[in-house]
């Protein structure tokens, strides 16, 4: 039986090693044919090939902490919850002692100002429920995490502005106050960007919330990859702080590498768009479990020792990937991304980047995902990179895999 892996889509994969396609039948396959058939082209993707893989490439989060791990960190008063811990329901919102924990990470929010989720993406689906409506229009900034540009067009009208990718990904404003209509009510945005590692500066953030502000846009950032920037203390401020139409999305699933907990949150000034985000929630998860509150409390107060393990092993994965890229200049290009979670690089390969991913994890055993995973029906995202995970321990054995296979390419 084929090893088992934690992919960002565990939900989704149910294929065992008889299921993996052999090299014939991959390259028969037509580009994005089997992904095409689900919505989630990513999901789709992972589904049928994950049964083929040994090695992973394709994750987007830290390496993951066991519990026993993560226990040991706590401090004596969370120490004597999780002992007395009950399993009934919770509080909708969140314990009141997990929101302060929360609304500390921003300046000028306290507990009420926060709704903690069962994970990040639940909280981006609840905002986006509770702000839009069908007589609405939004405008959503790709590529950007394909279930969230479903959740909006779900929802109503939208228009995509594409970051730039022959400017670093950059955003530019002037596309983006283009597109807004008389009835634009919302702008999603996700920075740091995945896949591309794209971020934005202190001028163009205040640049971006000043339109949003003019036009009375809620402006919503799913911030989940905070934690896996380079440099931290250069980072701009979620638009939770800046915004009093701010809504910033966290969780512990990327850069705290703990996406078991399924805990995410939503911090945001408006206690009205909070209200209607927990109309939402009430009909999904309703509330978190009380042992998750405990564990993700635990994790915030310890934030500094769990991001800074993480954020090593992503450096050092970080570096093997530059050397690797550095020796093969004919099939890539440099990658300009910093984030630590993960690189982009444009691949250059005849095959193009869907048939080599395909081809990586048909005779390699070797999941990476290509950039046409994150296509999306609003605007057009280039299909010619990799997004190359970066987070987890075994990046740095995988890494050496695809090392290994591309100079005995070039020895053909």
């Amino acid at each position: 039986m084929t090893k088992r892996m934690g992919f960002e889509a565990d939900a989704a994969i149910g294929w065992e090693a008889a299921d993996c396609p052999d090299e014939r039948d991959a390259r028969s396959l037509p580009a994005a044919a089997i992904e095409a058939r689900q919505p989630f082209a990513l999901a789709a993707y992972l589904s049928r090939w994950a049964g083929c893989a040994h090695h992973d490439l394709a994750a987007s989060d830290s390496q993951a902490l066991p519990l026993a791990s993560l226990l040991r960190l706590a401090e004596p008063d969370d120490l004597r919850r999780w002992r007395g811990v009950g399993l009934g329901y919770a509080d909708p919102r969140g314990a009141p002692w997990l929101r302060t924990a929360i609304a500390a990470r921003y300046a000028g929010l306290g507990a009420d100002d926060v709704l903690a989720s069962a994970g990040a993406q639940e909280a981006v689906a609840c905002v986006l429920r509770g702000l839009l409506g069908p007589e609405d229009h939004a405008l959503v900034v790709v590529p950007i995490y394909q279930p969230s540009e479903l959740v909006v067009t779900s929802l109503c009208p939208a228009s995509g502005v594409p970051l730039d990718p022959n400017r670093g990904w950059s955003l530019d404003l002037d596309r983006v106050a283009a597109a807004i209509r008389a009835n634009t009510r919302l702008l999603l945005v996700n920075f740091p960007n995945s896949p591309t590692g794209a971020t934005v500066d202190r001028a163009t953030l205040g640049d971006l919330v000043s339109l949003c502000r003019r036009h009375g846009i809620w402006l919503v950032n799913d911030e989940v990859y905070r934690q896996t920037e380079p440099d931290r203390a250069s980072a701009v401020p979620p638009v939770a702080e800046l915004y009093e139409r701010g809504v910033s999305i966290n969780g512990l699933s990327k850069g705290f590498g703990l996406p078991g907990l399924r805990v995410g949150w939503v911090a945001c000034r408006n206690r009205g768009a909070l209200d209607k985000a927990l109309a939402a929630k009430s009909l999904l998860s309703s509330c978190l479990t009380g042992p998750g509150e405990i564990l993700a409390h635990v994790a915030l107060r310890a934030e500094a020792r769990i991001t800074g393990w993480t954020r090593a092993i992503g450096r050092r994965n970080r570096r093997r990937l530059h050397a690797m890229l550095d020796h093969h200049p004919g099939l890539f290009e440099p990658d300009e991304s910093t984030n630590l979670a993960f690189g982009f690089a444009r691949f250059r390969g005849s095959r193009g980047a869907a048939g080599f991913a395909k081809a990586a994890a048909s005779e390699l055993g070797l999941l990476v995902p290509h950039s046409g995973l994150w296509r999306s029906a609003l605007a057009p995202v280039p299909a010619d990179r990799l997004r190359l995970g970066l987070g987890r321990i075994g990046s740095g054995a995988a890494l050496g895999i695809l090392e290994d296979h591309l100079l005995r390419l070039a020895d053909r």
